[in-house]
């Protein structure tokens, strides 16, 4: 099922759909995208669960935010809430991905009657501009991408829906952003053809957000079963932010997956699957593994 919800924060048009039926999942999505790294994890998972997935403000087929609303990890996680109890469900489990993991967090810090359970995968607790490459070199590039997108809007936003598709997927499998051995080349021509339609300016909104952002505080108090994901290869969110993230949360399981990059749920989708059934069925659902 397809629909639109309004945003409870500033009445942005957001659009989300359901599929199966069951225990519910909540897909967060990293910036810059619309559901791409889920499309081997709904398929496996729909038949069993009612799996709700959304699009962030200014992403696929929601409406871009107010200039100036607040698109920040706490924004996000309102968005997220008030969108699980739209379709009728009471409580979910949280998987987040990059970005989607801080959303994820803050779900549970503002809304934990909704969370059943988190899977946090490719992310950090925060500052996310921070975790590039371990370096904080983005974080002194950000201001003047920034800077461009108020000075020149225009030139901006038609060199980023002109960028050469071929060419970033190319690019990212020689410097080995990706791992062209595990990785569909199909898979990711289809996320840069979906990265350049998006709103460049709002993206980087939303990127400067997540670096001010930081659950580190409150990871101690997360009462819920958690499980981390981190790619021993991921270049994004090196696996030292996973252990991190997994680090003071009481209970929490890691697997830091060797070959695996920052695109590892469609890299390694049926480790990835069985992984998150098995936690799953273990500590969220108490479902049979043979009813998966």
């Amino acid at each position: 099922m397809e629909g639109t919800f309004i945003s409870p924060v500033d009445g942005t048009n957001l659009f989300y759909e359901t599929r199966g039926s069951g225990p519910a999942i909540t897909l967060c999505d990293g910036v810059f995208c619309d559901g791409h790294i889920w499309r081997y994890f709904t398929p496996a998972f729909e038949r069993h669960h009612t799996i709700i997935h959304w699009h962030y403000p200014g992403h696929g087929r929601s409406s871009l935010p107010p200039s100036g609303g607040a698109v920040g990890p706490e924004r996000l996680a309102d968005d997220a809430a008030a969108i699980v109890a739209h379709v009728g469900c009471e409580r979910a489990l949280f998987i987040g991905h990059s970005l989607g993991v801080q959303v994820a967090l803050e779900v549970w810090r503002r809304h934990r009657y909704s969370v059943l359970g988190l899977v946090l995968t490719c992310g950090s607790p925060g500052h996310l501009v921070e975790t590039f490459h371990d370096r904080k070199t983005f974080s002194y590039v950000l201001p003047f991408l920034d800077a461009a997108t108020w000075l020149i809007p225009r030139a901006v936003s038609s060199l980023w829906r002109h960028l050469p598709t071929k060419a970033l997927l190319y690019a990212s499998m020689a410097t080995r952003e990706v791992n062209g051995r595990l990785i569909q080349a199909s898979d990711l021509l289809e996320y840069f053809t979906r990265l350049t339609h998006m709103d460049f300016a709002l993206g980087v909104r939303m990127i400067e957000a997540a670096g001010r952002h930081d659950a580190s505080p409150y990871l101690r108090e997360i009462d819920v079963p958690v499980l981390v994901f981190g790619g021993q290869e991921d270049r994004f969110t090196p696996p030292s932010r996973s252990a991190q993230l997994a680090g003071p949360i009481e209970g929490a399981e890691l697997l830091i997956v060797p070959g695996a990059t920052h695109s590892l749920p469609i890299e390694m989708p049926e480790l990835f699957n069985l992984r998150v059934r098995r936690f799953g069925e273990s500590r969220i659902f108490r479902i049979p593994a043979t009813t998966v």
